[in-house]
Parts: C-alpha cells; structure tokens; sequence
C-alpha cells in the first residue's frame, strides 16, 4: 500500500491520522509461521519456478471434505515458488524444465490475515503446474502430482506414509477472541506448516448423466430425459437449466426388505432416484478439456487397461450409518443447494452456494441454511452387487471405474451456516413405507431414526418436505480431493456472454462475447433439482422444517 506524504518547506511533516483509526482500519488477527516443503525439486519457465505453496485456513468446527462442509476456506494465502525456492536455478526458457525429482527441503514464512476470533485449522498444498486460481472451482484444489500437508501431527502422518488414503490430523490454531482483537488485535505466531505427501492420483473429474428410474438404464437422448422443461427454479425454461435428474419433494422410497435377495435389492435401489456420474467430460470434450495451452487443462488419463485414468470406487472400512448390510464407500457423494436465482441472471454458471457471502450479492437477502443431500455409492451400478462384493479395499487399478451410480437418500441436512458444528435438521417427507419384498406386509420404517440421530452433524430428526430448488453435485476423496458440477468449465460469464449450443446435447459449445470452449457436462444442466411434491397434501401435512428455508 502507498500513501502520499505532503512535506511542505519550513514545517512539520502532516500526520495521516485516519491511519490509526480502527474504524476505517481495524485490529485483526494474524496467523504467521513458515511453510516447509519435503518433496520433488520444482519446475522452472522463463526465469521463475513454477508454482506456489497454497496455505488455507478453515474455522475448526467446519472443515473442508470430507471431514466437514466448508466450501471455502476462511482466507488463504500464495507463497510464490520463487520465493519459497530462492536458491534454486532456473531455465529461461519459454518452455517448462523439470529437473531431476531428487529430494529438497526448503522454507519460507507466510502470514495469513484478517482473521476474527477463533480456533483454526491450517491446511496446504504446493500447487506444481501453478495452476491453483482460489475463485474457479475446477483450479483451486490439489491435483495429482501436488504435494500436501498443512498445520498437522507429524508423528502419525510419519506412520501412515505408506497409506494412501490417510487423513492427516491437523493441530488447532487458537487467534485470540472477538473482544481482545476488535482492541489491539493478535498474532498467532510460529506456527509450523509442513507440505510433502505427494497426492497419487487426480481429481475425481465426472459429469452425471440422467437414468431410467424404472429399469436404472442410461437415457440415451435429450428426448428420453423427461425432466420438466419449466419449474420453479427454471420458470423461463431455459434448456441449459433443465436438470439432469428431477426428484419430488415428497419422494417416497421403499423400506429395505427384511429378507435381501438380488430382486428384492433391485427394487429397493430403483424407489431411490439414482444418478450416474461418469469419469471426465463428455466425448466431444475431451481435446478442449485436455488442451495443454487452453482453457481448462483437465488432467485425464485413458482408461485401463492403457492408462491409469477413471473414479476410483473403494471401501472406506464401515458400513453406511442407516443400513449395517450396506458398505460405505469412496468417492462420498454430496450435493449442496444452489442459490435461487431463477432467471440465472445473478449466478449464469449455477456456483453459487447457499448460504454463502456470495448469495446475498445476487439475491439481495441474508443468507439462507446451507442444505446438504448426500448419496449413497454403489460399485457396478448395483446395490444387491455392493453387498455382495468384493469390493476393492483400497484406490488400487482394481478400484478404477468408468462410471458409478449413487443412491440419492430421500433426506435433507440443514444447517446455519455460520454454526454448523452445532448440527442441522434431517428433513425426510416419510417415515415410514412398504417393504422392497412384496411378500411382507404393512408399512415399516425407511431407516432406524435413532441411529441416524446419533450421527456427529444431525441434531434432530424431523418429518417435513425437501427444500426445492438446484443442487451442485461433489465427489470427494479421503486426499480432499473433490470435483463439483457445475463449474466454470460449463457456462459463460456474464463478461464472456451467453452459452451457444453445438448442434446436438453433448457438443463443445461457446461464449458468445468472449468465444471459448464450454464443456456443457459441466454446466447448468449438471444438477439434480427438487421440484413440487406429487402430492401436496404431504407437504401441507409436513411442510418443509423452518431449519430448511430461506429467509
């Protein structure tokens, strides 16, 4: 920051006494240490190292994936490569060098600020292809070959360096409190962050595509996806906003048979709305989502067996909370609901989350609950298959599929966004159904209440509709890594214009202002929507909780 000093001859030089008023200039408070990094020597372009460390900071109580919901973190900063690797040479060449990867250890300190009162967890990465862009959600994770780490315990991340899918413990950062800050501000110093576990594979890249919800067959055309054309987060009917997949705020699944078979399985899957979420882009995108020089520079590997690329589909060692039959598995399937802007004037690319900042710019209101769905994963495409198994135990070749369907549970997870460690309200529209085995009778529970009540994130169960309105889908890894529809990828800007079309569902399209590639698998469309109940009685009965609505 500069600042213009007036020196006039013969007199005192004028004091800028607006700088020392804490109204305009508040206290704040600091998290300050060094950054050091184990890991491969850096690459190297016209003078520069390539790169930067990537420190993020997360309120404790709400981390990111999958240990929490944050979808952001509170603030973050880049250290530089150059600086972070001072000593190290450098090509000058336009094209990037990459030495040797032999081992280096360097440091540099970094600093992250304005922070209130609180206690902190500090994740990090190093970012090798420079590529991390905070503000696009397809560049602002880590990617294979990345290395991570953070504020953690370095004992036990030293014992489990061989585990692949290790969840690091990251150590506490108390910053002071709201009071002591708002007076004189606090540092929170010297605090370690190590980066240098070396992420093995990429992102979970997928696009979902939409299913027979009678037969759990792949729709194959536009015109067998009889998603409503207009509804009431798409009133105008805009094609790019029509919903891969469209569920009833009442939807009623099937109770789970007391009795599994494969038959009685299937039909238990198929009361569920399920959703395909296929590896990478759709065909016609792959050159410009690959493009070394483009726009989006995806990393996707082919399949096997002549590559290493695909979703990997492998157990995480428990069964699912509602069902002890049911293996719980990787990537985790979480949706988050959109903010509602209907015309897509606000939000054109469909990013923006409820509950955010960045919903009251576009709506004009405070901020509504955050409201989380989740699925449930399923290998080969089958419920009755994953119970059977095996299933692979680990992110092994074996574990690498092409697509895999998710279960999309019949529930609702509301939050106060800015209190989610204090938990949300699990909204559900039925309690109780028929059994998934015709041969039994009468209605029985869809799931046992009281266990899914003793979940950490569920403070009460409560019967009441869904929430309408759009929900951006993510996979997530146990590496935090995690890929979420829509992104940029899939829309313009309003700089860049309105999306054009190709000429058929699933060609590249283009900004009209500003031409570019679109990848319209990633866009609007991209999203499952809940739409009016089939019965509105159920809702009137059960309107959706108070925990659930916007204001």
């Amino acid at each position: 920051m500069s600042f213009l000093l007036a020196v006039a001859a013969c007199t005192d030089v004028p004091i800028d006494d607006e700088r020392n008023d804490k109204r305009l200039f508040p206290a704040a408070g600091v998290i300050r240490g060094t950054v050091t990094y184990f890991g491969p020597r850096p690459c190297s372009q016209d003078g520069h190292i390539v790169g930067n460390a990537i420190v993020l900071v997360f309120h404790k109580e709400n981390p990111p994936p999958p240990q929490g919901l944050a979808t952001s973190p509170v603030n973050f900063v880049a250290v530089p490569g150059d600086v972070l690797f001072a000593n190290e040479p450098r090509t000058t060449a336009k094209e990037i060098s990459c030495p040797p990867e032999d081992p280096l250890e360097a440091s540099a300190p970094f600093a992250v600020a304005p922070l209130e009162g609180g206690q902190y967890i500090v994740a990090a990465f190093y970012d090798r292809r420079g590529r991390f862009w905070p503000t696009l959600k397809f560049r602002n994770l880590p990617e294979a070959g990345d290395l991570t780490g953070g504020y953690i315990d370095i004992a036990d991340a030293q014992k489990n360096v061989a585990n692949p899918v290790y969840q690091p413990i990251f150590r506490t950062v108390d910053v002071g409190t709201d009071s002591l800050i708002a007076d004189r501000g606090f540092v929170a110093d010297d605090v370690p962050v190590t980066i240098g576990r070396r992420v093995p594979f990429t992102r979970p890249y997928f696009h979902p595509q939409a299913l027979d919800q009678q037969t759990g067959a792949e729709k194959e055309s536009a015109e067998e996806i009889k998603e409503p054309a207009t509804s009431p987060a798409n009133p105008t009917g805009d094609p790019f906003a029509v919903p891969i997949v469209a569920v009833q705020q009442d939807v009623h699944v099937l109770a789970p048979p007391a009795k599994p078979t494969p038959e009685t399985l299937t039909a238990y899957q198929l009361s569920f709305p399920n959703v395909r979420l296929v590896w990478g882009v759709a065909k016609a995108e792959f050159e410009p989502a690959v493009d070394p020089p483009g726009a989006f520079g995806f990393q996707l590997p082919a399949l096997p067996p002549n590559g290493n690329g695909g979703l990997l589909v492998f157990a995480r060692g428990a069964p699912i909370p509602e069902n002890p039959a049911v293996p719980d598995l990787w990537p985790q399937v979480v949706l988050v609901k959109l903010a509602e802007d209907p015309t897509r004037r606000g939000d054109p690319q469909s990013l923006v989350v409820q509950g955010t900042p960045e919903e009251s710019l576009i709506t004009g209101k405070r901020p509504g609950p955050l409201v989380v769905l989740q699925g449930i994963t399923l290998d080969a495409d089958s419920l009755a298959k994953t119970i059977a198994g095996p299933v692979a135990a680990g992110p092994t070749t074996a574990a690498l599929r092409e697509h895999f369907t998710t279960m999309l549970r019949p529930t609702a997870l509301c939050f106060d966004a800015n209190a989610v460690d204090a938990g949300g309200v699990l909204a559900t529209p039925h309690l109780t159904a028929s059994s998934a085995d015709k041969n039994e009778t009468g209605e029985k529970p869809i799931f046992d209440a009281t266990a899914i009540a003793k979940q950490p994130l569920v403070k009460k169960v409560e019967r009441g509709c869904l929430p309408k309105g759009r929900y951006a889908i993510s996979l997530v890894y146990p590496t935090g890594q995690a890929w979420t529809v829509p992104n940029e990828a899939g829309g313009c800007s309003r700089e860049e214009g309105g999306t054009m079309a190709g000429p058929h569902l699933g060609d590249v399209g283009s900004c009209a202002a500003k031409p570019r590639p679109v990848l319209l698998s990633q866009g609007s469309r991209a999203v499952v929507e809940i739409i009016d109940a089939k019965d509105q009685r159920t809702c009137e009965d059960f309107p959706v909780p108070e925990a659930c609505r916007t204001p």
